[in-house]
């Protein structure tokens, strides 16, 4: 075999393992190291918190899950694009309701999730804490309006913040009031174009196989639903940054080679 045919079949082995990898790469492993610097409202941390997510370390993620809770800890999750939601492949999709109303509301909590990332982490001036608080508590109640406003009315002094969700109803909602129609949702717009680069970090039942997620909003999971900036898993980076130097070397070897051939010509 050829030294030219051998670095083509590594580069065509090389590609279709990373394509195959990242493929099958649907589960990874999350640990939420840290909660934001200081604004809590209620007992509650506002996001952005930080995680390890694949081995990306230091990773902004909001919560969308007010129904269950999260500690300091390791888990398994699922990872969907915000491309491919689907009316099954994450936490809150599981309950049921049409993929239209599911991929609507997702779009929903990632415009409420940019705002939340793009807000500063110290030394907030106090209406951008107030915004923070309020964005928090609207995107919490996309999927769970009842658990907000059931839990925002146990406290005094939330009757700006549940008209700002709530409209009218205020934190007297119910169900049959339809979806929350506050001032928070006002500004909220549709995806940007080419749409959110956003994944969802839907956490799977521990021990499950075949792998099952976990059903938001039921305090039963291991973890609450997060959304991230969409961004290489960590064996998959490793992966391009291998194939890009497999590249390189093979580039750099085939110059050589015709190099070497003009001067044997000459």
């Amino acid at each position: 075999m050829t030294m030219n045919r051998a670095i083509r079949i590594s580069l065509w082995v090389g590609i279709a393992a990373l394509s195959l990898g990242t493929w099958a790469v649907a589960q990874t492993s999350v640990t939420l190291t840290g909660p934001p610097p200081g604004n809590v409202y209620d007992n509650v941390y506002m996001s952005p918190y930080y995680a390890t997510v694949g081995g990306v370390t230091n990773t902004p993620v909001v919560c969308d899950d007010f129904g269950d809770e999260s500690t300091l800890s390791t888990w398994n999750a699922t990872i969907t694009p915000f491309s491919s939601i689907s009316g099954t492949n994450t936490s809150w999709g599981l309950p049921g309701g049409t993929l239209m109303q599911t991929v609507a509301e997702y779009n929903e909590v990632g415009w409420f999730t940019l705002a939340l990332m793009n807000m500063p982490t110290t030394s907030q001036p106090a209406n951008t804490l107030t915004q923070q608080v309020i964005d928090s508590f609207a995107l919490w109640a996309i999927f769970d309006p009842a658990g907000v406003a059931s839990y925002l009315s146990g406290f005094s002094g939330n009757a700006a913040l549940c008209a700002d969700i709530f409209g009218s109803y205020g934190c007297g909602w119910t169900k049959a009031d339809g979806p929350p129609n506050g001032t928070a949702y006002a500004s909220v717009t549709g995806p940007p174009p080419g749409g959110y680069n956003l994944e969802v970090i839907s956490p799977d039942v521990p021990g499950s196989n075949p792998v099952t997620l976990c059903a938001a909003g039921n305090n039963a999971c291991v973890a609450q639903e997060f959304i991230a900036v969409s961004v290489p898993e960590g064996g998959a980076a490793l992966g391009y940054l291998f194939l890009a130097g497999l590249c390189c070397s093979g580039a750099i070897f085939m110059r050589s080679r015709r190099r070497v051939s003009n001067m044997s010509a000459a």
